[in-house]
C-alpha cells in the first residue's frame, strides 16, 4: 500500500506546563473570506495572510474555564476516507435582548473561527466549509448560582485539522485590520 504522504518528523513532549482553555474568539461570515495565506512546510505549515471582502471578525470574549474547541479525525479505511470533525462551543451569560440577538445572528450564519487560547496560540476554524451552529442552550437557570445565559455549539467538517497562525501575522496591522474594533 503506498502512502499519500511520508512520515517527516517525530514529536516531543511539548512544553513541560501549559495552560488550556479559550480567552476570546473571532467570528466572522465564512462568505466574506476570500483567500487563506500559508507559510512554511509541514510541522512549520502556518497560516500567514486571511484575506477579507468587506466585513470583519467580531471579538467575543469567554469566560475563564466554560469555552473550547475539538478537532476529532474521523477515519474509514474501508473507504479510504478522512476528515476531521470541529467542535466549538462558546458560553455566554446575562439573557437579555442583545444575548438573544447574538444567539439569531450566529445561528443563521455560516461563520468561520479564529479562536484565541489561552496559551496564546490562535486557530482558524472553518476554512474549507464553514461552521454553523448543532446545538446549545440558554435561559434562566434554577439555582442562584446556575448560568443565566447560553451555551452555543457550532460543527465543522473540513479535510485537514485547524491551522494555527503564525505570530507574525498575529503581530502585523494586516490582522489588526480584519478585527473590528470593540464598543
Amino acid at each position: 500500500m503506498a502512502s499519500c504522504s511520508l512520515l517527516t518528523a517525530g514529536r516531543g513532549a511539548g512544553a513541560c506546563k501549559i495552560i488550556a482553555g479559550v480567552e476570546r474568539v473571532y467570528l466572522a461570515n465564512s462568505d466574506l473570506i476570500e483567500s487563506v495565506g500559508v507559510t512554511g512546510a509541514d510541522e512549520m505549515e502556518e497560516i500567514n495572510a486571511i484575506g477579507m471582502t468587506g466585513g470583519t471578525f467580531y471579538t467575543f470574549y469567554q469566560i475563564q474555564e466554560t469555552s473550547s474547541f475539538t478537532s476529532t479525525p474521523t477515519a474509514n479505511v474501508q473507504n479510504g476516507s478522512l476528515f476531521y470533525e470541529t467542535i466549538l462551543t462558546l458560553v455566554f451569560t446575562d439573557y437579555n435582548a442583545s444575548l438573544r440577538y447574538t444567539i439569531k445572528t450566529l445561528a443563521e450564519n455560516n461563520l468561520v473561527a479564529i479562536v484565541e487560547m489561552k496559551s496564546g496560540e490562535m486557530v482558524f476554524i472553518g476554512e474549507s466549509g464553514g461552521i454553523d451552529i448543532s446545538g446549545g442552550d440558554g435561559g434562566s437557570g434554577t439555582a442562584s448560582g446556575d448560568r443565566n445565559g447560553a451555551s452555543l455549539t457550532f460543527r465543522g467538517v473540513e479535510k485537514d485539522p485547524p491551522m494555527t497562525l503564525s505570530a507574525e501575522y498575529i503581530a502585523s496591522p494586516e490582522f489588526e485590520a480584519i478585527i473590528a474594533p470593540n464598543v
